[in-house]
């Protein structure tokens, strides 16, 4: 039994890192791509889960419709999304956080820039209020962000401040038994 777990536990962890570098080398960008919500966007070539942030889901229909919107206009204003591996936030190596699979859900977990300004998409979003941190995956980098817009009452703190506590609690629990790693610079 011990030799059939060691075999399937390689075969795991070389398929992983097949997936790690197909996606380290993808890139993906567009003038305008279709928002799916918040924090995720389709591309001609790929779907992207913006990495570190949470935008709200189905089990807030408002929230999730007006954050969509925030980001298309967001998107439409500044040039569109540019998304890869290689633009990963600096932000985001502040503290420990979850290992982040490349992909989850047929997602790429990938970092996203505005390409008229460079700017983090997952920051915009999380300053400007309609996402939270998403602690587990961000190590607290946006916390400062987050909090400085709910307590202005910005975005979507303003139209349901508990529903967006609500998400922000639920996402700022690091599970038991996370594979943490310390990420430097």
């Amino acid at each position: 039994m011990g030799a059939t777990f060691l075999i399937v536990a390689s075969y795991a962890i070389s398929q992983n890192r097949q997936s790690l570098a197909d996606v380290s080398k993808t890139r993906l960008s567009s003038p305008s791509p279709r928002i799916i919500d918040g924090d995720t966007i389709d591309f001609s070539n790929g779907r992207v889960r913006v990495v570190g942030i949470d935008a709200p889901d189905d089990d807030l229909p408002r929230l999730k419709a007006l954050s969509s919107d925030a980001l298309r206009q967001l998107s439409a204003r500044d040039g569109g999304l540019d998304c890869s591996v290689s633009m990963f936030d600096y932000a985001l190596r502040r503290e420990n956080q979850c290992r982040t699979d490349p992909k989850s859900y047929g997602r790429l977990n990938l970092a996203c820039r505005f390409p008229a300004n460079k700017a983090s998409v997952g920051a915009t979003m999380v300053a400007q209020g309609y996402a939270v941190d998403y602690r587990m995956f961000s190590g607290g980098a946006y916390v400062e962000l987050m909090q400085k817009a709910a307590a202005q009452r910005a975005g979507l703190w303003g139209v349901d401040y508990e529903g967006m506590r609500q998400l922000a609690i639920r996402r700022a629990q690091v599970p038991q038994g996370c594979a943490v790693e310390t990420i430097r610079k």
